[in-house]
């Protein structure tokens, strides 16, 4: 019996060496020791552009839009840093550009704290840069501009998700206040003035061209007096038949939109004034 009792103790305190062995060579997650560096955080994540009416882009040596043109989308990115360790464990602030169902790839890259433009200053924990990328002229809807940090301990910070929407909406020019004589008098005229007030709601650089229609199918351009006036010199040499004439307006922006169309009829008479 007492053989067994020392045996028990035996196998009992061997139990314990081997339980205490394997504690002390488990690792504890919960230590700041066991755990170099910690996760990034975003904040105040920005881009200086929410929406593009792609019909305001015009393009360097063409006076048309068309819509296989190719458009650059470009913006300024900029998101602030929150670091729980040292800021230099942040090599990488990254972005890229994705469609809305993040199946294409547009444009990817990095942001920096430098101090170099479009940075305001450096080392101050907000990371800018330039974002830009192509798409056609055609193409519309929400593209996401995606941004995440990570440090040299590759800890993931959060991604920001901010929202860029492509759209088209061209506004046609709008005609008005036609200003242009009612009779014309060859006796006395061989020359005359119209003249009448074009708006694009998309900026007056939209405009491509001012027309006149004439009665015989000829198109004649009017000439920009001032920011809003278009004018146009008349001449009436060889004299034309005497009679009533339409003359017809309209304005053509630059993705070929036109506007309103006026109408102004012109009498020829040939009298002589009594003397």
């Amino acid at each position: 019996m007492r053989q067994r009792l020392l045996k028990n103790i035996f196998f009992l305190f061997i139990t314990i060496l081997i339980h205490l062995y394997i504690s002390g060579c488990e690792k504890n997650y919960n230590t700041v020791v066991d755990s170099p560096g910690s996760s990034p955080e975003i904040k105040d994540a920005s881009f200086s552009v929410s929406v593009v009416n792609t019909d305001t882009i015009n393009i360097a040596g063409q006076s048309l839009r068309g819509p296989n043109d190719t458009l650059t989308i470009r913006g300024i990115a900029k998101v602030r840093i929150i670091s729980f360790g040292d800021e230099k464990e942040i090599p990488i602030v990254g972005f890229s550009v994705s469609n809305f169902n993040f199946s294409s790839l547009l444009a990817e890259g990095v942001l920096h704290d430098d101090g170099v433009s479009p940075d305001a200053k450096a080392n101050d924990s907000v990371y800018s840069g330039y974002i830009e990328f192509q798409i056609q002229r055609t193409v519309v809807g929400t593209f996401s501009i995606n941004l995440w940090s990570e440090s040299t301990t590759s800890y993931k910070s959060n991604t920001i998700i901010l929202p860029l929407q492509i759209i088209r909406l061209n506004h046609p020019p709008i005609i008005s206040d036609l200003i242009a004589p009612d009779t014309i008098n060859l006796s006395t005229t061989i020359t005359f003035n119209d003249s009448l007030k074009v708006l694009d709601p998309d900026g007056q650089d939209d405009i491509k061209s001012v027309l006149r229609f004439t009665p015989s199918g000829k198109i004649l351009q009017l000439h920009a007096a001032n920011d809003s006036i278009y004018v146009e010199q008349v001449s009436l040499n060889p004299p034309p038949s005497l009679g009533s004439y339409i003359f017809r307006f309209c304005a053509v922006d630059r993705s070929s939109d036109t506007s309103n169309i006026l109408t102004k009829t012109i009498v020829i008479i040939n009298v002589k004034e009594i003397e």
